[in-house]
């Protein structure tokens, strides 16, 4: 199973906010559909021509990455979502639905991450066991104890965060706000979602930097 982008830097010694956004492009890639949806519909208050223009974006930037033979997960996972809200607001007629699919995913992103540490499994934990290498009774080791907390508090913290998110996208929602709910998207996106990762990078560089030590000096005395 990959490593999440949100996990990716939790070993890193410097954190890159260039990284946890996707560069200049992943930014672009990411924000442009919502951006053009929102722009279009303020401008026609016509579903169609709106629905249209996210389409094309979304599908232009995937073409271009494979045109360039880069990897598309990312422009494809984008697409996907798009092509969802295209579909969910186009059989009902409202435009408020491009942004249905995005709220139930964070609904069930909230709850895996706060299921995972009441199962005592958080994700957080079990991502960095991953990148890390720990050993396959960790969970159980009183030496890292401290360590198994801080993965649980920072699974609290991504469920909060997608929690947020649909917090303050639902009421938009069942208002039909769809101007205001393509705006809170935005701003709700990547912005908390590279934040998330640095709190993630933050919180674990200190048992990070005491593995990466403890390593050195294996190999320094092996």
């Amino acid at each position: 199973m990959p490593t999440p982008r949100w996990m990716n830097q939790a070993t890193s010694q410097e954190f890159s906010w260039s990284q946890a956004l996707g560069g200049t492009r992943g930014v672009i890639e990411a924000s442009a559909p919502g951006l053009v949806f929102v722009v279009v519909y303020v401008l026609t208050h016509a579903l169609v021509p709106t629905l249209v223009a996210a389409s094309a974006v979304a599908l232009i930037a995937c073409l271009i990455r494979l045109i360039q033979r880069q990897g598309v997960q990312q422009s494809l996972s984008g697409l996907f979502g798009v092509a969802v809200g295209v579909v969910f607001a186009a059989a009902t007629g409202r435009g408020e639905n491009y942004f249905a699919w995005g709220i139930a995913t964070n609904v069930a992103m909230s709850a895996a991450f706060a299921v995972s540490v009441i199962a005592r499994r958080s994700l957080v934990g079990f991502f960095y066991a991953m990148a890390t290498g720990l050993p396959k009774g960790w969970r159980t080791d009183a030496t890292l104890r401290s360590l198994r907390r801080r993965c649980d508090a920072l699974t609290w913290m991504w469920a909060g965060l997608f929690g947020v998110r649909v917090a303050v996208q639902a009421p938009l929602w069942a208002a039909g706000a769809v101007a205001e709910l393509g705006v809170a998207k935005l701003a709700l996106g990547l912005p908390l979602f590279a934040l998330g990762a640095w709190a993630t990078w933050w919180g674990l560089r200190a048992y990070s930097s005491s593995s990466s030590d403890s390593s050195e000096e294996g190999d320094a005395t092996a």
